[in-house]
């Protein structure tokens, strides 16, 4: 995770807290009652969960991310915790859940199946469960083993962040990225990604007791295809 605690000061340099997915999140989940945030990176949603009222704890496996988010958001709750960890936290304690940014496919593919029975286990009944991943779909039909995204820039610090998939296979790919400035690395790294098609997550969540409220391809909610769209969001009920 060395990358992800090298990179935890510019996070939100190059993904600002952004007003639409928050009110994405505030729209869909339960107005009241405690929240939990896999993947919370600097904690910005957390730390706006809590000004609503509701009570969000962060987890994060970097360290470097939840000491940026502490150092951010002091008054937050923040944990050390990885995905596979989360049966560690108390049962039936949260009304909503919600992992964002593309950090469900870091779950390899064995773990899916037990990951979405914990989180089930989590939610009080009728909580709200809330995940954003690539849509994978295109990429994996193409046949192609190399994927490009378009580069990041941002004007103050003349910063560009660079990311491609390479060695893509059915269930995995190789998840590259650098950050340079004025053309001189930062920093770069690399981690292995379980991708998975929209239909993988439709029968792991079916087949876990969850019933789909929404299937949007952006915050805006607008209707997936996964021929076309880039991004899937998923938000399922406990049953």
């Amino acid at each position: 995770m060395a990358f992800y605690s090298d990179f935890a000061g510019h996070y939100d340099r190059i993904f600002p807290f952004r007003q639409g997915t928050f009110d994405f999140l505030d729209r869909w989940l339960p107005p009241e009652g405690r929240i939990l945030d896999i993947g919370c990176g600097t904690g910005g949603y957390c730390a706006a969960l809590d000004r609503t009222g509701r009570r969000c704890l962060g987890i994060d496996l970097d360290p470097g991310m939840i000491a940026e988010a502490e150092r951010r958001h002091p008054d937050g709750r923040f944990q050390i915790l990885g995905m596979d960890e989360i049966g560690l936290l108390s049962r039936s304690t949260y009304a909503g859940i919600i992992c964002i940014g593309n950090v469900l496919p870091h779950l390899q593919a064995e773990h899916l199946a037990p990951f979405l029975l914990n989180i089930r286990d989590l939610l009080v009944p009728g909580g709200v469960w809330i995940f954003q991943t690539v849509n994978f779909d295109p990429i994996l039909r193409s046949g192609e083993r190399f994927h490009r995204f378009p580069v990041l820039r941002i004007e103050e610090g003349d910063l560009a962040f660079h990311r491609w998939y390479e060695d893509v296979e059915q269930d995995s790919l190789i998840f590259h990225t650098q950050l340079t400035a004025a053309d001189k690395v930062v920093f770069q790294g690399e981690v292995e990604l379980a991708p998975r098609i929209s239909l993988e997550y439709l029968m792991g969540h079916e087949a876990a007791g969850f019933g789909r409220l929404g299937h949007f391809a952006d915050y805006r909610e607008s209707d997936f295809d996964p021929t076309v769209h880039s991004g899937s969001i998923f938000v399922w009920r406990r049953g």
